[in-house]
């Protein structure tokens, strides 16, 4: 790795350890509190690639990418702010590809006081809980009523917190029910955000259409609202393609008509685009 990317993953682990102590810090990454002390204070001798690589990942810092303020880029920002300073739930349910989940992590790694989480299919419910804890940085071993009463206390030591549970959608009965239980113990003083594809919102509306346990009261609780994002505007690709360095009007146009409203497409095109000049050079 590049010792200026080692400086910013430095730079990343000092402002994030500004608002936490190095130990959560150190349980939320995977790693001990020793290596990011030694990060840090710039002794990367005995720090190998492998664990700068490992905290790249976990940082969820991307070295070759721009983030470009899009409409829904701006939008979701701007919701995630207003959620965590009002202390109230809101619920996405949006086709894959739109740029939500990149819109969270910027978020997250943005703003004090956030937690996210995406959510995974396999998840058991305290596989679940063991993850949200980990997020927060706090220990991720105990039965399941000790997790969630120590994740609920960890929130309420924060000042307006705001809980980001990416891919809702994936999770089983038994653990989408868990979120009644952190909203009941944290209403109006933390903030959250559910997001997932479309599937989320049929899954919850038919819930509730057949009296499912504990689908109403979820429904309730977002404020029987989905919010949904605006389609993919040839001006969001421009700004992309340009925040990354790409000008040429007749590629911006192609990748706009290519992608289909997906943005991962965007970045591949992207990608492609440079690698072919690279090999023409």
């Amino acid at each position: 790795m590049k010792n200026e990317q080692k400086q910013s993953i430095a730079a990343e682990l000092n402002e994030i350890c500004k608002k936490a102590s190095q130990y959560k810090v150190a349980k939320r990454l995977g790693i001990s509190p020793g290596t990011i002390s030694q990060i840090i204070n710039h002794k990367w001798e005995m720090i190998a690639d492998d664990m700068w690589r490992k905290l790249q990942v976990n940082l969820r810092i991307d070295f070759g990418w721009n983030t470009a303020d899009t409409k829904n880029f701006k939008m979701l920002q701007n919701l995630m702010k207003n959620a965590q300073e009002q202390s109230i739930s809101v619920a996405i349910s949006h086709n894959a590809g739109a740029g939500k989940s990149h819109s969270y992590k910027y978020y997250e790694r943005s703003m004090d006081n956030v937690v996210y989480l995406e959510c995974k299919s396999y998840w058991t419910r305290k596989i679940y809980l063991k993850s949200l804890c980990k997020a927060s940085g706090l220990e991720d071993k105990g039965a399941v009523d000790e997790l969630v009463e120590r994740f609920i206390t960890h929130l309420r030591s924060l000042h307006k917190p705001l809980v980001i549970i990416d891919q809702l959608d994936k999770l089983n009965d038994a653990a989408l029910d868990l979120f009644m239980d952190f909203y009941n113990d944290l209403d109006r003083y933390c903030g959250f955000l559910v997001s997932g594809v479309p599937a989320l919102k049929k899954r919850i509306l038919r819930g509730c259409q057949f009296d499912k346990t504990g689908y109403k009261e979820f429904y309730s609780r977002i404020g029987k609202t989905f919010i949904y994002l605006d389609d993919v505007a040839e001006k969001d690709v421009a700004m992309i393609c340009l925040a990354n360095g790409v000008d040429d009007q007749d590629f911006i146009n192609h990748s706009f008509h290519l992608c289909e409203g997906d943005l991962r497409k965007i970045r591949r095109e992207i990608d492609k685009y440079f690698l072919i000049r690279k090999r023409m050079a």
